[in-house]
Parts: C-alpha cells; sequence; structure tokens
C-alpha cells in the first residue's frame, strides 16, 4: 500500500482549480483500479485571486459580513479587457463541458476569504470528508449555478450540507471573522513560496504540479512514485515541477 499526501493550493473563484479538481479525481479512480489499497489524503490550501479588504486597506478590518460583490462579467471585463474576457468565458464554457462541467458565467463575484475561511473549519470539524463537500459546495454553486458564494446566506447553507453543525453554529462561526487571520497567513505564505498561479499540487512533498494538469500526467507520477518505493529510491529533496493550466 502507498500513501499519497497531495496538498493543494487553490481558490474557491479559480475555473482551472475546479476542473483540476475534476481531472485530479479522475486519475485517482483511475489509480486505485489497478492498486485499490493505496491510500491518497488531500489537503486544501488557500490562495487569493482578489485579495480582501483585509488585505488592501490601512484603516480598522471591516466585519466578515457582507462582503462586497460585483457582476462576474464586469469583473473579468476590468481584469482582462471586454473583448479578451468574452473570449476567455467561450473557451472556459467548451472545456468545462469537456470535463462533465457546466460552467456559467452570471452572478456576483467578491473575496473568497469567507468561504476559505468555512473550509478551514470543515477540516477541523470533519477532516477530509467535510473539507471536500465544502469545496465542491462552493464550486459548483459559483461555476454552475452562478450563486454570490460571498454571502452569509449561501455559505451557512454548504455548511449544513457538510454537516459542520446547526444553522445557529455556523452562523455564529462566520460572522465572528474567526480562524481569518489564520487563512491570510497561510495564503500569504503561498505568495511567499513563490506560488503565483492556482491550482498548485504538491505531492508527498516532493514532487510539485503547477495548473490543471491532465489526468495522465497525475497518473504517472503515482505509477513513479510506485516504481521508486519498490526500489527503495524514494527521492529525497525537491523533486521535478510540471506546469499547466492555471489562473493568475
Amino acid at each position: 500500500m502507498t500513501n499519497y499526501n497531495i496538498t493543494i493550493t487553490s481558490d474557491i473563484v479559480c475555473p482551472w482549480c475546479y476542473i483540476g479538481h475534476t481531472r485530479l479525481s479522475r486519475a485517482i479512480t483511475d489509480h486505485k483500479k489497478s492498486y485499490p489499497d493505496d491510500k491518497f489524503n488531500l489537503k486544501y490550501l488557500p490562495f487569493y485571486l482578489q485579495p480582501p479588504p483585509q488585505l488592501t486597506s490601512t484603516g480598522p478590518a471591516p466585519p466578515a459580513f457582507p462582503a462586497p460583490s460585483k457582476p462576474r462579467r464586469q469583473m473579468y471585463a476590468e481584469k482582462f479587457g471586454p473583448e479578451r474576457a468574452k473570449q476567455i468565458e467561450a473557451m472556459m464554457s467548451q472545456t468545462s463541458k469537456g470535463e462533465g462541467l457546466n460552467f456559467k458565467f452570471g452572478g456576483n463575484t467578491g473575496p473568497s476569504r469567507n468561504g476559505h475561511r468555512l473550509v478551514k473549519w470543515a477540516q477541523g470539524k470533519g477532516g477530509e470528508d467535510s473539507q471536500n463537500q465544502v469545496m465542491l459546495g462552493l464550486w459548483r454553486r459559483y461555476f454552475e449555478q452562478e450563486v454570490d458564494i460571498t454571502t452569509l446566506e449561501t455559505l451557512v447553507e454548504i455548511g449544513l450540507e457538510a454537516n459542520l453543525g446547526t444553522k445557529e453554529e455556523i452562523t455564529e462561526y462566520l460572522t465572528s471573522g474567526k480562524d481569518g487571520e489564520v487563512v491570510d497567513k497561510v495564503a500569504d505564505e503561498a505568495h511567499m513560496k513563490g506560488i503565483s498561479g492556482v491550482p498548485f499540487y504538491e505531492i508527498n512533498d516532493m514532487w510539485e504540479v503547477s495548473g490543471a494538469q491532465d489526468p495522465l500526467a497525475f497518473k504517472k507520477l503515482f505509477s513513479r512514485w510506485k516504481e521508486l518505493e519498490a526500489k527503495g529510491q524514494v527521492p529525497a529533496g525537491n523533486g521535478a515541477t510540471t506546469t499547466g493550466d492555471s489562473c493568475l
């Protein structure tokens, strides 16, 4: 049996992160067909494509809610320019369909800090399963249902789906702002490590994969690790970095 510990630096509002999750999941499923006893442990770490007000203002930190948000298409047009934004939307829509997803680009967007806080809380409350439920709840709403995931109502709903507690308990946690500075620090550490685009994967603290790779790329790394492990040649030190499509 081989253990694979995969740390994934990502942002909830990054389309390539959702696609990357889908491709990694497919690679793991395919790998386990041949090696059913192998174990995969996934941990998501935060990254901010849109820095929250807490990190961009010099005054006192604003309350957790309401979080600022604006129409997604407006944000893309401001960031990339109107024509480039249209091209990106068309390309991502087509790419998502190839992954069995259905990306839409209406609705609002804003800082993902509170969503990352909910993921952090889920990791402590229910471990990887709860973490994954929250991540998928956020991604599905944002990318496929055009739901504004900055709102307290939406985040409480996701927390309830992941069985993180009662409506009152989840509301209390979210409105308290707890873990905000912890999440900010981890997101900042990602930049300090040189991570400039997401998703970013670290496999067994050794191999780095940047971008939403094809499942075959992950499967080759999984197989290579097993070969080295069988020979007693598990690599020490920094391994190779593989790059692919990512959000910057």
